[in-house]
Formats: C-alpha cells, sequence, structure tokens
C-alpha cells in the first residue's frame, strides 16, 4: 500500500516530469517553425522572412520561462533526476539563449 506522502512525491514527479516535456515540445517546435515551416510558408504567401522573427522571439522566451519552471519544480520536490535534467536545460538554455540573441539581432538590423 503507498502512503500519502509517496503518492504526492510520485504525483510531483509527474507534473516535474510533464513541465520538463511542455519546455522540450516548445523547443521543438521552435526548430520546426524555424528551419522547416517558415522559410517556405512565409514566401508562398508574399511575407518576408522578418515577420518569423517576434513570433520565434515569443517562443523562446515561453520555452527559457518553461524550462526554468520545471529546474525549479525538479529541485523543490527532490527528483532523483534533478542532475540529468539539469545538463540537458542547461544545453537547452544555452541554445534558446543565442537563438534569441540572434533574433534580436536580425529585429535591430545589425
Amino acid at each position: 500500500m503507498v502512503s500519502a506522502d509517496a503518492a504526492a512525491h510520485q504525483s510531483s514527479a509527474r507534473r516535474a516530469e510533464n513541465a520538463l516535456t511542455l519546455s522540450l515540445m516548445f523547443s521543438g517546435i521552435r526548430c520546426l517553425l524555424q528551419y522547416v515551416l517558415l522559410p517556405f510558408l512565409l514566401p508562398l504567401l508574399g511575407l518576408a522572412a522578418d515577420v518569423a522573427v517576434p513570433i520565434l522571439l515569443l517562443i523562446n522566451l515561453l520555452a527559457m520561462v518553461s524550462i526554468f519552471f520545471s529546474l525549479r519544480r525538479f529541485w523543490t520536490i527532490g527528483y532523483a533526476h534533478r542532475w540529468r535534467y539539469l545538463v540537458v536545460a542547461a544545453t537547452a538554455l544555452v541554445l534558446l539563449v543565442a537563438f534569441t540573441a540572434y533574433d534580436i539581432m536580425q529585429l535591430s538590423g545589425a
């Protein structure tokens, strides 16, 4: 029989894993949009590629916030695999910061 504390911990761990999944989905969606859909779809619609930059910035920011919240939740609940996730999250954050900086440079015309 599972105690109430163990059940609550499992529920928290499940929510933390869901947050991780969501943050990685945001990153994946960003990649699909930036490299697959928008370069081909926008010219077909007669729109300039600069239209995509604000959309990608928003997605990048949402992904970064989601990663931070999932990291915080993993540490709060003492998740067993939090150190492994930290490596994945740090790598994703470095890439997202780089992509965001590039997008901001594109918006500023630099």
